[in-house]
């Protein structure tokens, strides 16, 4: 099964409902984590994505708390088997 045909995507507003075809399970993403998972989708950093993102979301946040921010996003994507981190 190609990446392309493993996953059925729904997206709304506030993020995306993914369903995996290859292990059966369906996830909920919120903006940031749908983000990262269509950035590796499409070959770009899922890290910048999710920045992105958070940057926007919380424009008071230090670059700490950021950075503790898209680790924290790419470890739930990376342990739901979305995403490698």
């Amino acid at each position: 099964m190609r990446l392309g045909e493993r996953f059925l995507i729904r997206r709304w507003a506030d993020g995306c409902a993914v369903f995996d075809q290859a292990s059966g399970n369906t996830y909920s993403l919120d903006v940031a984590a749908c983000a990262g998972f269509d950035a590796v989708r499409n070959n770009e950093s899922a890290s910048a994505a999710i920045e992105g993102v958070v940057r926007r979301q919380w424009p008071d946040k230090d670059s700490q708390e950021i950075a503790a921010l898209v680790r924290d996003c790419l470890e739930r994507l990376d342990a739901c088997g979305l995403i490698q981190a």
